[in-house]
């Protein structure tokens, strides 16, 4: 079986988190013995203009391990003209395509992630080489209104045109349902990366602690979206009933300054860290050292993060914001409302004082069965030949 990802987005290099999941996925089904591979235009944000100047542009064919990788590289443009380089994305992403198809063969199915653009770039391949597609879709921009109605007509044909439709969280389905109306969403979840399955010794530091240092840690990046404000103020309000709790937080972004100001105006800087951006071997470290997860989102249509946690046998606190109530639940964490620091305080204080009642091995086991590689990508596997039994 041949299957050719087409990812909206995905990772400029091997250490890129943008987009990570996807080239995740790509391994995964190479390794269960599907032929990958993978096409995907990266146009940058005219804001990043250190790698407009020094990135690369033009197309690039490489082999990243068994997957060949078609890759072309250009810059969005400044003033920016949306519908225009959507087209322009579009282009680079047929004439990648073409190119594919002549050096790789033709696949026998199109697996689109997130509707705009690849599952458009679908669409068009489709009509074009009578290939069947399917979409998984990822993107937040629906549940934060981000949806601008000229993109609307290109998305619903490539959303009614494919074979199956997937979505990331069951909350996020009903979403998609409510925005593409008559068309079934079915749940698949994220895999959860190979490196965060491997074995270790899922212990609770603060047991083998003499001091009663209790340690939360927090990933995500340094944005508005990731609710680290709103975390920052729980923290501090659990920090009075509790002075030995600990904060660790890993990712970079532009909020960094903003944070460490406020850290300081709470007076909590002496107990939350903020390390930079992670690798995902530190992120595991950061776990593994850590009593609990938690995150403040504001809007998650999945949350890798979470899973990621509960792989390394940590309890969750949580928002309801999309992605964590198909996740978090009563026997592996807490859930709170977005946006509201006084219920996160009072889960942060819960999770202390009960962190015996979630078994590290439980939790990670739990994970591994929902999550991990044979479970979705046995499911995606089914699926893949559902749809060419049916084409």
């Amino acid at each position: 079986m041949h299957i050719l990802l087409l990812p909206s987005w995905y990772p400029e290099t091997p250490d890129s988190l943008d987009g990570i999941f996807f080239r995740q996925q790509a391994h995964t089904l190479a390794r269960a013995g599907l032929r990958v591979g993978v096409v995907a235009p990266l146009f940058r944000s005219p804001r990043r203009w250190r790698e407009i100047l020094t990135g690369r542009y033009g197309e690039n064919i490489f082999s990243d391990g068994l997957i060949p990788t078609y890759t072309a590289h250009n810059t969005y443009l400044c003033p920016p003209l949306p519908h225009f380089d959507r087209e322009r994305w579009l282009a680079a992403g047929m004439r990648l395509f073409g190119r594919y198809l002549k050096e790789q063969g033709r696949p026998d199915l199109l697996h689109a992630h997130a509707v705009n653009h690849g599952g458009i770039l679908a669409h068009r391949i489709a009509e074009r080489h009578n290939i069947p597609y399917i979409i998984t879709e990822h993107s937040s921009t629906y549940a934060r209104g981000l949806i601008r109605r000229w993109q609307r007509p290109a998305m619903n044909q490539a959303a009614a045109s494919a074979a199956v439709r997937l979505a990331v969280s069951p909350a996020f389905c009903r979403l998609l349902e409510s925005e593409y109306p008559g068309l079934n969403w079915q749940y698949l979840p994220n895999i959860l990366g190979a490196d965060f399955a491997e074995p270790f010794t899922a212990q609770r530091p603060s047991e083998n602690q003499t001091s009663d240092t209790f340690t939360f840690c927090s990933v995500g990046r340094l944005d508005h979206n990731k609710g680290f404000d709103i975390l920052l103020d729980a923290f501090a309000r659990a920090l009075q009933s509790q002075p030995a709790l600990r904060l660790e937080i890993g990712g970079g972004g532009n909020e960094l300054g903003n944070l460490q100001n406020q850290a300081g105006r709470l007076n909590i800087a002496h107990a939350v860290t903020f390390h930079g951006a992670l690798v995902p071997a530190d992120v595991r470290r950061l776990m593994r050292r850590s009593d609990a997860f938690v995150l403040a989102s504001r809007s998650e249509t999945f949350g890798v993060v979470f899973i990621e946690a509960l792989s390394q046998g940590l309890p969750i606190a949580a928002t309801r914001c999309g992605g964590p109530e198909g996740i978090v639940n009563d026997g592996n964490g807490l859930l709170v409302p977005p946006e509201n620091p006084e219920a996160l305080a009072s889960a942060l204080l819960e999770l202390h004082a009960n962190c015996r009642r979630y078994d590290r091995e439980t939790l990670r086991a739990h994970c591994l069965a929902e999550y991990g590689e044979a479970a979705v990508t046995g499911r995606l596997k089914e699926i893949y030949r559902q749809v060419l039994q049916q084409d």
